[in-house]
């Protein structure tokens, strides 16, 4: 799991700063960096808040977050779907 590339791809498509989703958070611009560059893994607090900040369904997140190996049992056109599915809400919210 790589939380830290979804908060990232969330961010991104939000067009968010590091700084603006840091303070909402009320973690450091530093920390934030780490967790996305994968040199920190954060709490559950930390990524409930983080997906709070950047209003995305922490579900969502997680999903973002996975690997192929941690989707096993998902074929090709269902994890395709579910994609598709997850980058709609970010950008709806």
């Amino acid at each position: 799991m790589n939380i830290g590339k979804a908060l990232k791809l969330c961010r991104s498509a939000k067009d968010m700063s590091l700084e603006a989703v840091a303070e909402g958070a009320d973690i450091s611009v530093s920390y934030l960096s780490r967790i996305e560059n994968k040199q920190r893994e954060p709490t559950l607090d930390i990524v409930s808040k983080l997906a709070n900040v950047l209003a995305v369904p922490m579900p969502v997140l997680i999903f973002l977050a996975s690997d192929a190996s941690e989707l096993r049992g998902l074929d090709a056109q269902t994890e395709q779907q579910f994609s598709t599915l997850a980058l709609e809400l970010i950008h709806r919210s």
